[in-house]
């Protein structure tokens, strides 16, 4: 996107004041979650590579209208990050916590990733164009990472650099070899999957099925960005930091050890989220997620 073009976008997110359109949260067989509507939109076809900013700013508005929440202030990146991800738009905005800086980065899927039936495929897709659908969906994802440092053009973001996960109270020891030494994980990241990262830092976490319903259907947490992240289901910037603030040291406190409190926040949290297995139209497996009330 040229610079003319991301930055107007950003002026309008700059003035978003509204609320979401109400909405059930689902995650897929490939654990990728979405918000469903009632009512159904179309989006449109874009270049499957590079979209053109005509599309770009026609989703943006078809977001503003259903989840306003998850983008209001923030800025639009240029492009994807990571670059691979093409397809998808990347909001962030930094935030100030104690005396650690923070990012929220909120992704949405251009792309229709679930079945379509042919009457709601409304244009077919083309050579490098994507099809025009029409869905009742938002493909999303809500991480916060601890942020290092943001490169910016003006008032708007341009690119970040998140704070490289060193591990900490987070190790893995070598498999069946008293001669190997414990090692962090930041020594490793180029040589284990890091869903099995992932998975032992739940435990240290102590993220377990009494507190964690959904268990591996979507983690809580995860790396991004060669970064320790806690991932949210709830496409709101509001709701997302209310409930952040009260366990950030989760991100922060690795090497001294997350403090007791803390933990208890978070597990109170994730104990908010309960399940139910169902099935998608086209046979596969569906959860729905139930968000529970809380009065933090």
């Amino acid at each position: 996107m040229r610079i003319q073009d991301y930055k107007s976008i950003n002026r309008i997110l700059s003035e978003t004041s509204a609320k979401n359109k109400l909405g059930e949260i689902f995650v897929d067989n490939l654990h990728s979650p979405y918000i469903q509507f009632p009512e159904k939109f179309v989006i449109s076809g874009t270049s499957v590579t590079q979209p053109e900013f005509g599309d770009i700013k026609d989703f943006v508005h078809t977001i503003l209208k259903y989840i306003p929440e998850a983008i209001e202030g923030t800025c639009l990146l240029p492009e994807p990050r990571p670059k691979r991800e093409t397809g998808k738009l990347f909001f962030v905005r930094p935030m100030l916590f104690g005396s650690s800086r923070f990012l929220y980065v909120f992704s949405v899927d251009m792309l229709y990733l679930g079945g379509a039936k042919s009457e709601e495929i409304k244009k077919p897709g083309s050579q490098n164009m994507t099809p025009s659908i029409l869905t009742d969906r938002l493909y999303f994802q809500t991480k916060i990472i601890h942020l290092h440092s943001t490169k910016e053009d003006g008032e708007d973001i341009i690119d970040f650099e998140a704070k490289r996960f060193q591990g900490g109270v987070f190790r893995v020891e070598s498999e069946n070899d008293d001669h190997k030494p414990i090692r962090k994980f930041s020594e490793i990241f180029d040589e284990i999957d890091f869903s099995e990262t992932e998975s032992t830092i739940r435990e240290e976490l102590g993220i377990n099925a009494e507190v964690w319903k959904l268990g591996r259907i979507y983690s809580p947490i995860g790396i991004d960005y060669l970064s320790l992240s806690l991932r949210f289901l709830i496409p709101s910037l509001p709701k997302t930091i209310q409930q952040f603030k009260n366990f950030y040291p989760i991100l922060t406190e690795t090497d001294a050890g997350i403090p007791d409190e803390t933990l208890k926040k978070y597990h109170e949290y994730l104990s908010l989220f309960e399940v139910e297995r169902t099935q998608s139209k086209s046979g596969n497996i569906l959860w729905k997620v139930i968000p529970k009330s809380s009065d933090n």
